[in-house]
């Protein structure tokens, strides 16, 4: 069944790029070696398989220099030249994540009249992709503790979006549950902390009328990565 492309997540080491509303690739290709002999049958050409490419990974949004761990992490990685390691993180629907190393061989910023500003990117993969195709178990559990906030709707291993609202809290903390895995929080985007599973973690500052998302990545060992997201909205 199709699914919506809505929550695709690109991170480059543990942290995702904001901003994004195009991810592009990869385009894996293979070189042949041509081994026609005067033997071969029928006149036809015979070829044996060649080298393998990962191709490469074309990335475009809004350009945000305040995202400081993703897309200036992109930039920096440009002017270094390094190799990093980037994940392409499908809905969790899909169960499917794209993992592979990358050298970032082009950053640029576009201006246009009455458009907002956006920004380009271009990965080049290097070495071998993998594909994992087996979804991860996902969470078992999730609650907040904020005074006043209700989890809507109710927690469901196989729903990946929630509200908490309604919270008078100066501060929140999240807590989620699932064996086996890495738990990886960011806090509007940006990374904040590893989970330890059934733990609260560290207190999360809030904003009167202004929602704070979470979000929690649930890594399981050779399998697809889930999504989890809570928008947190102090209203009192």
């Amino acid at each position: 069944m199709a699914q919506r492309s809505v929550g695709t997540v690109l991170q480059i080491g543990a942290n995702s790029v904001a901003g994004l509303t195009s991810i592009g690739g990869l385009e894996l290709s293979a070189e042949t070696i041509d081994v026609t002999t005067l033997a071969s049958n029928g006149g036809y050409r015979e070829f044996i398989g060649g080298f393998k490419d990962g191709g490469e990974v074309s990335v475009s949004g809004f350009f945000e220099p305040g995202d400081t761990n993703g897309q200036m992490a992109m930039y920096t990685a440009f002017q270094a030249g390094t190799t990093d390691a980037y994940s392409i993180i499908f809905p969790a629907g899909l169960g499917a994540t794209w993992t592979f190393n990358g050298v970032v061989t082009g950053f640029s910023t576009s201006v246009d009249l009455e458009e907002a500003v956006t920004f380009e990117a271009t990965i080049k993969v290097s070495g071998a992709p993998s594909l994992g195709i087996t979804a991860s178990g996902g969470l078992t559990a999730l609650s907040l503790t904020a005074t006043g906030g209700t989890l809507s709707p109710a927690f469901s291993g196989t729903n990946y979006s929630y509200s908490f609202g309604g919270v008078s809290a100066a501060t929140a903390t999240i807590t989620a549950t699932a064996a086996s895995h890495t738990l990886k929080l960011y806090v509007d985007g940006v990374y904040t902390q590893d989970l330890t599973s059934g733990s609260a973690s560290a207190a999360i500052t809030l904003t009167l009328n202004k929602g704070r998302k979470l979000t929690i990545i649930a890594y399981e060992t050779g399998k697809a990565a889930k999504v989890y997201e809570v928008v947190v909205i102090k209203t009192t």
